[in-house]
């Protein structure tokens, strides 16, 4: 994951968009001089920026057409068509279908209050609890700032974190704004749950992964790391470290069980295309009705839309070249993965990496659309143009890449109390709880869960850090507050576009 998911999607999508000229032209059926040409295009790409390892699935016109691994899902073994990853923001999309079923079979409504079937979800404000909705929940439109981050590592259940919402200020009015957030899919998914009277895993694995034959699919990346064959995550120092494939292992992050309905399903390619061929044919797959034709054309159907995005429900909605084309990305912990379906043209294309930080994955589908539809080639799409975006995405995501986040510094600056005065525990009703300390060499320092890290000054009485977990890097910026008796009684912490306001632990 880089800096966020929203920043993950934002990369995709002007990949996406900025190659999106040309127009319609005659689709073929593809041949065998085809897939080899393919399987080489795709292995000169890959090695070109240092992929570590990846699968692809075609499926056309109700068949899956090819199918082909490249490179390692670890140091030494070879990654295959059946090799696991974990397909992070690709769950989203099985959790709004999941949600469609429901509503489907009369038990939910897309636009009901999400408050009458989960009572535990309320908003500071009366009017916001009164009105949110699944649609609101599963199109990033309720207007909430994304503050996943104070889930992970989190000792508490997903109930206990939705509750403290109530906390939490909304930066947009409702249905204004698209802001991605995996929370809400957590709300969504735990909502879900209750109307079924079964855990969301429960309510995916016998609505979706079962009724579809995905055998070789499930929930939890820690339950993926105990099965055979499946993929480990890497990243690179540089993109120049990558393209030697002068790759490290990430430390896989297993802490996504608490908004695991915005990413813990794990997947292979096999799996992802009965899932694609099941949303191209309206939901049938083999000739049974696996989801009902509402559910697939309503997570399909635009619902939120601005000029930056079209979104539905766990999918983005767009044009390529003049093909309608409905789209999702995912990212987690070193795991990149994309699906790319052409509903009026019976095409979808799934992608699977163990390597973050490389357009390879959202580019991939684009070229064989083209090879498919006899489009007008895009210069460099998996050559020149590939090696120029991958060095760019490097740079985003690179540790100094956090310091554009800040705000701008005013130099010679000091702090106006003794760092001894910041220390102390802190606390907010949803934040992480944070303990400021003094460490040895007399370095501020933060910990949050199992995390620790030393502050840097940035000006007066504010320090910055950059945050980097397995899961990511963040920009956190602490702003210490002082009180009318001249104490620092309280800590702002920014991590994303709205700053929680933490009041200090009296001890008694």
């Amino acid at each position: 994951m880089r800096y966020s998911s929203t920043l993950l999607f934002a990369i995709t999508l002007s990949a996406a968009l900025s190659l999106a000229k040309g127009g319609l032209a005659a689709p073929r059926n593809p041949t065998k001089d085809d897939f080899r040409q393919w399987t080489d295009t795709i292995e000169k790409a890959r090695t070109s920026v240092g992929v570590q390892g990846m699968s692809v699935a075609v499926v056309y016109k109700g068949e899956t057409i090819y199918t082909q691994a490249f490179g390692k899902r670890n140091d030494k073994d070879p990654f295959t068509v059946e090799t696991l990853t974990c397909i992070a923001s690709l769950t989203k999309a099985f959790t709004a279908a999941a949600i469609g079923e429901l509503v489907a079979e009369g038990k939910a409504d897309w636009e009901t209050p999400i408050n009458e079937y989960f009572p535990h979800f309320k908003s500071k404000n009366p009017y916001l609890t009164a009105e949110i909705n699944f649609v609101d929940l599963l199109s990033h439109r309720t207007g909430y700032p994304s503050l996943d981050v104070h889930w992970f590592h989190r000792n508490a259940s997903r109930t206990e974190l939705i509750k403290d919402l109530r906390y939490v200020e909304p930066v947009a009015p409702l249905r204004s704004r698209w802001i991605y957030n995996n929370v809400m899919y957590g709300v969504a998914g735990e909502a879900s749950a209750r109307l079924e009277g079964k855990a969301w895993e429960d309510v995916v694995r016998d609505r979706i992964l079962i009724p579809a034959g995905m055998n070789s699919s499930g929930l939890s990346i820690k339950t993926m790391l105990t099965r055979p064959n499946h993929a480990l995550p890497y990243g690179s120092k540089s993109f120049e470290a990558a393209q030697r494939m002068d790759n490290y292992q990430v430390v896989p992050d297993t802490h996504y069980m608490v908004d695991a309905p915005a990413g813990d399903i794990y997947s292979n390619v096999l799996d992802l295309a009965k899932w694609a061929k099941l949303m191209l044919r309206q939901g049938k797959l083999d000739g049974k009705q696996v989801l009902h034709k509402d559910t697939v054309e309503s997570v399909t159907k635009r619902w939120f839309a601005d000029e930056n995005v079209v979104s539905g429900l766990g999918w983005f909605i767009q044009d390529y070249k003049g093909h309608h084309m409905v789209h999702h990305s995912g990212g987690w912990s070193g795991y990149y993965s994309y699906i790319a379906m052409f509903p009026n043209d019976d095409l979808a294309v799934v992608v699977l990496s163990n390597k973050e930080n490389s357009e390879m994955v959202v580019r991939a589908p684009l070229f064989f659309a083209e090879s498919i539809f006899d489009l007008p080639k895009t210069d460099g799409l998996l050559s020149t143009a590939l090696v120029a975006a991958d060095k760019i995405a490097h740079e985003r995501s690179s540790i100094e890449a956090l310091d554009q986040f800040f705000p701008p510094q005013v130099k010679n600056k000091p702090p106006t109390h003794k760092l001894r005065d910041f220390a102390g525990e802190w606390t907010h009703p949803y934040g992480t709880p944070v303990s400021v300390i003094v460490n040895s060499k007399g370095r501020l320092a933060i910990k949050m869960a199992d995390y620790e890290g030393v502050l840097e000054h940035h000006h007066y009485d504010s320090f910055r850090h950059r945050l980097i977990l397995t899961a990511g890097r963040l920009p956190l910026f602490l702003s210490f507050i002082t009180g009318d008796d001249g104490s620092v009684d309280q800590l702002r912490i920014t991590l994303n576009d709205k700053p929680l306001v933490y009041t200090r632990v009296v001890r008694s």
